[in-house]
């Protein structure tokens, strides 16, 4: 695979860049799991970046970290103008740990910014087997050679969202866990009706086209020929698939395929398929306005039952050139698997990512909301088999979702979608390989 970056980045990296992992001498700190050095540890200070959003650096993070290791200072450093990953790359001010969505892995590859962690992970002991097998391997995915270039933190649980009221005003049933599209799309069929000039829809589309994207198992590219795979039958079924659910609701497809508004505060639409909400949004507010509620497992494919949206993950990665690649790698594995950090960060609404299930017993304990609702069923959905992720996969969402729009929207048919979308996701290959 191609990489893609500015030579006075890559000159930048170069300059900064020591061993992989950073330094090789081991740093007199506490070890997860084990025990402090021979001696006291000199003070330091580490960049912790974060280049996705954290919500509560303190809480996650830092409490922790000053905790286990009292001689680290963590810095946070925020992805904003005058400190983006360019820039700060570009003046070879190195953070030590990146703080990252999954999903946005390849936003840092082509600028040859992550090391890979196995080396680290056998230097200290470190097993990945701590964590499901299709996780380890959706994380080799996004590398070209099975490098691990990522520890995750948390997971996100993705669910079928009902609202309550809806289906007791028209004497529905309420859907059942380990439904499939199929079933779904029926019964949001019978709730997509008007009553004294309100209109209610059914069911609305999942709120991005990656969701079924990595469901259906699908690449936007072939990673060794490097050419679309948007003509493919799977995309065919999967377009097919998309406009079936857009068919419920008999109204327009609004852009982005969000619809939470509808759900949450208008309150007109039956079923959401989305990220488990309790852990983007005021729940425990939205109750208190009346709103009836609960959840069931993501719909699924007949093809691939009990396969969920994909992985969706927070965690960390360890840059190029950093001077404490070791103390970092250890602090990211401590946080990443220690039971206290993981028991709290699934209290408060991060879903531990690690193997053991009995910490999601605890998943929204802090969470008035998550009280009574069907949670624990979504925690036994398994994750897909992701195709291998390149540089070129957001350029093939671009394209997919703008040609998708028109096709559910009825501006063409599908075949001429699937040809438009292919043609403009070629033409931006090119273009990224001539850069």
């Amino acid at each position: 695979m191609k990489k893609i970056a500015l030579a006075s980045i890559l000159l930048a990296i170069t300059a900064a860049t020591t061993a992989c992992g950073g330094d090789t001498k081991p740093e007199s700190v506490p070890t997860p799991g084990g025990t402090a050095g021979t001696k006291a540890a000199e003070p330091v200070t580490l960049k912790f970046y974060a280049h996705t959003v954290l919500d509560d650096f303190e809480k996650y993070i830092n409490q922790f970290v000053k905790k286990k290791f009292p001689n680290v200072t963590l810095e946070l450093v925020k992805n904003q103008k005058g400190s983006t990953i360019e820039e700060l790359l570009q003046t070879g001010d190195i953070p030590d740990i990146i703080w990252g969505g999954l999903t946005n892995i390849n936003m840092l590859t082509p600028l040859k910014v992550p090391i890979d962690l196995q080396p680290l992970a056998k230097k200290h002991g470190f097993d990945f087997n701590k964590y499901d097998t299709r996780m380890i391997d959706n994380i080799k995915s996004y590398s070209e050679q099975g490098q691990i270039y990522y520890m995750p933190y948390n997971v996100l649980a993705f669910a079928l969202h009902y609202n309550k009221d809806i289906f007791d005003k028209f004497g529905v049933a309420y859907p059942k866990d380990n439904m499939n599209w199929d079933e779904v799309i029926e019964l949001g069929k019978t709730l997509t009706r008007s009553e004294n000039d309100a209109s209610y829809v059914g069911l609305r589309p999942p709120y991005s086209l990656n969701r079924l994207q990595m469901q259906s198992e699908l690449a936007f590219i072939d990673a060794k020929t490097e050419k679309s795979q948007l003509m493919s039958d799977g995309w065919k079924a999967l377009f097919d698939l998309f406009k079936r659910i857009n068919d419920v609701s008999n109204q327009p497809l609004k852009s982005p395929f969000g619809t939470r508004d509808e759900f949450l505060k208008a309150r007109t639409t039956a079923m959401l398929p989305d990220i488990l909400l309790l852990q983007n949004t005021d729940m425990v507010a939205a109750e208190k306005e009346g709103f009836r509620w609960d959840v069931v497992t993501f719909p699924t494919l007949k093809a691939k039952p009990n396969v969920n949206a994909g992985l969706f993950s927070d965690g960390f990665l360890l840059p190029q050139g950093s001077k404490h690649g070791d103390l970092a790698f250890q602090i990211i594995a401590f946080l990443s698997t220690d039971p206290e950090v993981q028991v709290e960060a699934s209290k408060n609404g991060r879903l531990s990512a690690l193997k053991d299930t009995t910490l999601l017993e605890h998943a929204f304990e802090n969470n008035p909301a998550a009280k009574g609702k069907n949670l624990k069923p979504l925690f036994t959905q398994t994750y897909p088999v992701i195709p291998p992720v390149t540089v070129y996969d957001r350029d093939g969402v671009t394209s997919a979702s703008n040609q998708l729009l028109n096709y559910v929207t009825g501006k063409s048919d599908i075949n001429t979608a699937l040809r438009q979308a292919d043609e403009e996701f070629t033409k931006k290959i090119a273009e990224l390989k001539a850069k």
